[in-house]
C-alpha cells in the first residue's frame, strides 16, 4: 500500500533521468574512492520536534565496509577490509567513504572520529557474536533520515560505482520511506532531489503549488537545460579553482 501510494507522487522515470545524470556526471569526474550519492527531501513545514527514522534499502549506499580494531576475528568476510586501531585518529580516505565498523571494545575519539568518517558516525560491532558480519551488512542497508531545524536534509542513497538500476531502486526505496514516515506524510514533501557532493541538484518532484511542477523532472525540457547550464558552469568554476585551463 505504501509503495503504491508513493508511486503515485514520484514517476519511475524522473528517479532514471535524474539518477542517470548524476551518475554521468560522476564517471566524468573520478575520484580514487566512490562519491556519495544523496536524495535530498525538502519539507515544506519543519517538524515541532526533532525528527529521526531509519531507512532501509534494497542495496548499501556505502562502496566499502572497513573495521577498524586490534583483533582481527578468524572469519573475516571478503568484503570488510580490516584497519588498525590506529586508523580511528585519521581514517584513510576509502575508508571515508564507506562505511565505517568499530571494534566496541575501542575508544572512539570524540572528534577525530566523527570528522573522519565525514557524516557517517562509526557503527560500534560486537565481534563476539557469531552474526556480527551479517549485522554489519545489515548495517550497510540502513540509513537515517534526521530533521533537527529547518526543513530540508540529505540522506544519503548510493555511490559511484554503483549500476543505474542499483542506484534508481535504493532512490525510490528511500523516497517511499521517507515519504511514510514525516510527518503529514506526503502533504508536507515540497520537493525531491538526487545530487552528489559536486554536483547540482537534479529534481525528482516537486508538489503542486510550491513554485515548481512535478511534472518538471519528466516532460519539461527546459528544467533540464537550466540543470545542465548549471552542471556546465560547476565544471568550469572547479576547473578555475584547481589551475587547469578551459580549453
Amino acid at each position: 500500500m505504501m509503495a503504491s501510494t508513493t508511486s503515485s507522487r514520484l514517476r519511475r522515470e524522473a528517479a532514471v533521468r535524474a539518477v542517470a545524470a548524476v551518475l554521468r556526471w560522476l564517471q566524468r569526474h573520478p575520484t580514487p574512492a566512490p562519491e556519495p550519492i544523496y536524495l535530498i527531501v525538502t519539507l515544506k513545514r519543519a517538524p515541532v520536534r526533532r525528527f529521526e527514522h531509519r531507512l532501509r534499502l534494497p542495496h548499501s549506499p556505502f562502496p566499502s565496509i572497513s573495521l577498524v580494531t586490534d583483533r582481527l576475528p578468524a572469519d573475516l568476510p571478503n568484503d570488510v577490509d580490516p584497519l588498525p586501531a590506529s586508523a580511528l585518529r585519521s581514517l584513510p580516505a576509502g575508508a571515508r567513504r564507506g562505511l565505517v565498523l568499530v571494534d566496541r571494545r575501542l575508544r572512539v575519539p570524540s572528534g577525530n572520529g566523527k570528522a573522519a568518517a565525514k557524516g557517517g558516525r562509526p557503527v560500534p560491532v560486537d565481534l563476539a557474536d557469531p552474526a556480527w558480519a551479517e549485522s554489519a551488512r545489515e548495517a550497510a542497508r540502513c540509513v537515517e533520515l534526521r530533521v533537527e531545524g529547518g526543513t530540508c536534509r540529505a540522506v544519503r542513497v548510493g555511490h559511484a560505482a554503483m549500476t543505474l538500476e542499483e542506484a534508481v531502486e535504493n532512490v525510490v526505496a528511500a523516497v517511499e520511506a521517507a515519504a511514510a514516515c514525516v510527518p503529514r506524510k506526503w502533504r508536507n514533501v515540497r520537493a525531491l532531489h538526487v545530487k552528489s557532493p559536486e554536483s547540482v541538484a537534479l529534481p525528482l518532484y516537486s508538489a503542486p503549488g510550491t513554485g515548481g511542477d512535478d511534472h518538471d523532472c519528466d516532460g519539461n525540457p527546459e528544467a533540464w537545460k537550466r540543470a545542465g547550464a548549471a552542471e556546465e558552469q560547476g565544471r568550469v568554476k572547479k576547473r578555475k579553482k584547481s589551475g587547469v585551463g578551459c580549453n
